[in-house]
């Protein structure tokens, strides 16, 4: 730097305004030239008619000019006459998108930026809740009393070594024998036979015995029930004999005998019946229907 301590300030003053150092025959008269108007709060430069003015008379002009509304700059153009380039986002000039001014969606400054409309929040999908901690158990329900079994009302009868389980009309349900016998000492009871199972009983019903007379089986009422007669001479009676023999022989036989009746009726629908011959158990249905096995039609007509 060469020259006067002003010319040096006024100089270095251009250099840091334009970043162009002037000639030193030309600083006094670029420094006369040079924008007045200025920022009274931080010294910078501004555009004419806005900022203070420290040219001459200058408290009075900008006096005037801050009790007057701002006036627009005014238009410009370049040094061929040809409109200033609009600036581009991003650019850096004073008062653009760089420094402390915005540009609108055309890329023009000025003016309040909108807002972005907020989206509208979408529900979020149904996840499955995941258990971070150890899973309390729930509390536990009191639970109910234990109802009591409900047990038939039946009465135990034993007769000649034989088990009846009688129900509240005398009929039974049960019957147990531990070592069937065949030595009869009972005599029969033709009453029972003839009133077995009625009302309930059909005319086709024989007075049928659950223990036959044969095998010393009581005479008692409960003995007795209304037995399809073809059941009785036949299926029934073929099975009683198949335990007689086997006694005969000297073979221990044993049963157990559980009797179906339809609800409300006296008239048994079918035995069931477990039977052990010489230490092997069997099963047998006895069904008590009626006409369970017909006997052959006989043809009409005369004979050749």
């Amino acid at each position: 730097m060469q020259g006067s301590s002003d010319g040096t300030r006024n100089g270095f003053a251009i250099w840091l305004r334009t970043g162009r150092w002037p000639d030193r025959g030309t600083i006094r008269a670029i420094e006369r030239k040079f924008n007045p108007w200025h920022d009274p709060e931080n010294g910078r430069f501004t555009f004419a008619g806005t900022g203070r003015h420290y040219g001459s008379g200058g408290q009075g002009r900008a006096a005037r000019q801050a009790s007057s509304p701002p006036r627009r700059p005014p238009h410009r153009v370049d040094v061929q006459g040809h409109p200033p380039r609009r600036p581009v986002r991003g650019e850096g000039s004073f008062g653009g998108g760089g420094a402390s001014g915005s540009w609108d969606a055309r890329g023009s400054t000025g003016g309040q930026v909108k807002p972005k409309p907020k989206p509208i929040p979408r529900s979020a999908p149904a996840q499955a809740t995941i258990l971070t901690g150890p899973v309390k158990p729930r509390p536990s329900v009191k639970p109910e009393l234990a109802r009591p079994v409900r047990t038939p009302g039946w009465r135990k009868v034993e007769r000649n070594g034989y088990h009846f389980s009688l129900d509240e009309n005398g009929d039974p349900h049960r019957i147990e024998v531990p070592d069937l016998s065949i030595d009869a000492r009972t005599p029969r009871s033709r009453s029972a036979q003839r009133n077995a199972g009625k009302p309930d009983r059909l005319p086709t019903d024989d007075g049928g015995h659950f223990i036959a007379h044969r095998f010393n089986g009581p005479r008692d009422a409960f003995n007795h029930f209304a037995q399809d007669a073809s059941i009785n001479r036949g299926k029934y009676r073929v099975l009683e004999q198949k335990w007689f023999d086997a006694k005969a022989k000297g073979k221990p036989v044993s049963l157990a005998m559980d009797i179906i009746y339809p609800k409300g009726s006296r008239r048994p629908d079918r035995l069931l019946i477990w039977y052990n011959i010489g230490g092997r158990t069997e099963f047998a249905e006895v069904p008590n229907r009626p006409s369970a096995i017909r006997a052959p039609k006989k043809r009409k007509g005369k004979r050749k």
